[in-house]
Order: C-alpha cells, then sequence, then structure tokens
C-alpha cells in the first residue's frame, strides 16, 4: 500500500475544503470513532488534531507550518467524509484504512503534536490580581 499516492489522491479530492470546515466536522466524527475499535488507540490523537486545526485557524496556536495544517485537515476530512479508498459501511476494512491513514499522518506530525500539548499545559498571561 502506497500511503503517500494515497494521500496524495485523497488531498486532491479535498482540496477546496478549509481546515475550519474540518474542524468543524468533530463531534460527528468522534462519534463515529467511539463506535469503531479500529479507530479505538487513536481517539486521543484524532482529537487533540481536531483541537490543533481548530485552534491553528482561530489563531490560538501559531507556528503550525501550512503544510502540517493541510496534511492534519486532510488526514481528518479523509476520516470524516464516507468517500475513501475502502468505504466506511465494509465491516473493519472500512476503518482499517482509515487508521492506516491516520497512524502515518499522526507519526508524521508527532513532534508538532508534542510542542502543541506543551504549549496547552504552559499558563495563560493572565493578569496579577491587585491590591486595593
Amino acid at each position: 500500500m502506497d500511503i503517500d499516492k494515497i494521500i496524495n489522491t485523497y488531498q486532491s479530492f479535498i482540496k477546496n475544503k478549509k481546515p475550519e470546515d474540518v474542524a468543524g466536522e468533530k463531534d460527528s466524527t468522534i462519534e463515529k470513532v467511539e463506535k469503531a475499535s479500529a479507530l479505538s488507540d487513536l481517539l486521543d490523537d484524532i482529537r487533540t488534531a481536531y483541537d490543533m486545526v481548530s485552534d491553528s485557524v482561530s489563531g490560538r496556536y501559531k507556528g503550525i507550518s501550512k503544510a502540517t495544517l493541510a496534511l492534519l485537515a486532510g488526514g481528518l476530512a479523509y476520516l470524516a467524509l464516507p468517500v475513501d479508498i475502502v468505504p466506511d459501511f465494509i465491516p473493519v476494512a472500512g476503518w482499517l484504512d482509515d487508521a492506516a491513514v491516520l497512524t502515518w499522518i499522526f507519526a508524521k506530525c508527532a513532534d508538532e503534536f508534542k510542542k502543541y500539548k506543551e504549549s496547552k499545559k504552559a499558563p495563560q498571561n493572565t493578569p496579577s490580581p491587585t491590591c486595593t
């Protein structure tokens, strides 16, 4: 299986889909993923990827490259949309191709995931209380 070819084909299919559109699909996709045992190990990373795309698009998270953002948005769109290499209605195999694609994408973005998670743990800049 040539993952690069699959990703390139799918990215050309979804090239008009914006990252914010993908982020808006989070709830329905998470609901589907929770029911698919083939994707259960990826659930936390899927949530993180949706949050990263959403935070990047809204400006709450800066520094992510456009290539990484496109890769994550493309992977999440691949998961969310029923049209893919093996349709989701085919038992087991329908979700295994999604898992393979996402596993590859998440491995490519591992450093960015780590950086994003660390930024979420960092204390927010809040004003100190003043004495009156």
